[in-house]
């Protein structure tokens, strides 16, 4: 290898690595803070308090249950654990049904899921936690 050019492979080299980790540093810095556009959108949104114990609906209102907790997966889904009501059973029993589904609107009283009844969800697995 040619000695002279050595110094120069050296600081090009460094360059390099300070610059790509200064990049790295300023996206991962970026990536933690919300954007103005995704503040605006966590205002519009509704607080898991707020929606503890809402009635749950389908679509002609009919009423299917009540929200009992929600679940964080690690997968990144939220979902949500809905006490069916059924009169056969005293407690009713849990199912979990991702939030995605679910139809919110603006009314404090209740959580629409569309095309859901008792007794579609009483086919679902019951969700026994941990």
């Amino acid at each position: 290898m040619n000695m002279p050019h050595l110094p120069l492979l050296l600081v090009a080299t460094t360059l390099a690595v300070v610059t790509l980790s200064t990049q790295i540093d300023h996206a991962a810095a970026q990536e933690i803070g919300l954007t103005p556009l995704e503040a605006t959108e966590v205002a519009k949104g509704y607080s898991a308090e707020a929606l503890k114990f809402r009635s749950v609906v389908g679509d002609k209102h009919d009423s299917i249950g009540r929200i009992s907790d929600f679940i964080f997966g690690k997968d990144g889904n939220i979902y949500v654990v809905v006490k069916v009501d059924d009169s056969t059973v005293l407690l009713g029993h849990l199912v979990a049904i991702p939030l995605r589904q679910f139809k919110l609107d603006d009314s404090p009283n209740y959580a629409v899921l569309p095309g859901a009844s008792r007794t579609s969800l009483a086919k679902l697995p019951v969700y026994v936690g941990r």
